[in-house]
């Protein structure tokens, strides 16, 4: 897809990294891995999206109808901390993952050209799949999106799904220690404008900015 060349550029991300990263995550998870039609069955018609904005914590307490969670990375852990226990996780392995492996969640491990050295992490977790965002590999799916919320976005609506936006906030988010805010930002950027591509698609997202 051409808006994905266009970050590859952006961010001077290699694509021979990405399809390294790609093949390395195959074949760390080889046969060990949550086929596609169990994640179609847990995501089901309708489903919150949770994602690590400032506002999480509380808009995650009017979380009120029984629908399937996707969490991105260290909302999951949040999450959990509340309770409220994810039923999916996306994450590219660059958070707390000790705090990750304590969730009884289903994983889905992103391999990009710049977290090869965390992607060996992937074989700590006992149910996961593998994601990419160039051309898939046999079990490593490519369900669009780029950072760990939109892409969580993207999976929910290739399945059909009504998708509850909660813990989502582009202009003010949290930076985990020893990051870049302004690539953080820079990222955000483009996750707002691939769920707006979503939208204008037709896929049913409703921002919940919950009070």
């Amino acid at each position: 897809m051409r808006i994905y060349r266009e970050i590859e550029r952006d961010f001077s991300f290699p694509r021979e990294r990405e399809i390294e990263a790609r093949d390395f995550l195959s074949g760390i998870l080889g046969n060990d891995f949550i086929p596609v039609e169990k994640i179609a069955e847990i995501i089901g018609d309708e489903v919150y999206v949770v994602g690590f904005g400032p506002n999480l914590e509380r808009e995650a307490k009017h979380m009120e109808e029984n629908y399937p969670i996707i969490a991105a990375d260290d909302a999951a852990v949040v999450l959990h901390n509340m309770g409220i226990e994810p039923d999916i996780v996306m994450t590219d392995l660059d958070g707390n993952v000790q705090s990750l492996l304590e969730i009884p969640a289903i994983f889905g491990i992103h391999a990009h050209g710049d977290n090869m050295d965390r992607l060996p992490l992937a074989s700590k977790f006992t149910k996961r799949f593998g994601t990419t965002q160039i051309e898939p590999a046999w079990n490593v799916y490519n369900f669009g999106g780029f950072t760990d919320g939109d892409r969580a976005v993207f999976m929910a609506a290739h399945f059909g799904a009504r998708i509850h936006l909660v813990g989502f906030d582009f202009e003010n988010p949290r930076i985990k220690e020893g990051k870049d805010p302004e690539r953080k930002r820079k990222k955000l950027a483009w996750a707002r404008k691939l769920i707006a591509i979503l939208e204008a698609e037709g896929a049913e997202i409703i921002w919940e900015n919950l009070k």
